[in-house]
């Protein structure tokens, strides 16, 4: 997982399933993760790259139901306060 800061906002550029499933769950493994939720918490602005979220270069060739479940995950992830940026290729 990596991120930058632009401006006032906290960016998820590159997020592995992985990072998705623990991120989407609270639990904070790594530094990334650590500055993501404490931003959360802090009531600062997070969001994710559409195009940085590993799964959805997926979705031709996953199986329907593992396929919703990281959609599921991108849910939660905005219930927590995470946007999404959508960019002209995502």
């Amino acid at each position: 997982m990596t991120l930058e800061q632009r401006g006032e906002r906290l960016v998820i550029t590159s997020l592995p399933i992985q990072d998705m499933a623990l991120l989407s769950l609270g639990i904070p493994l790594d530094e990334p993760a650590r500055q993501i939720l404490g931003a959360l918490l802090r009531g600062e602005r997070v969001a994710v790259l559409a195009e940085a979220m590993e799964y959805r270069q997926y979705k031709r060739t996953a199986p329907m139901g593992i396929y919703q479940k990281f959609v599921g995950m991108e849910r939660q992830m905005r219930e927590m306060g995470i946007g999404v940026i959508r960019t002209s290729g995502g």
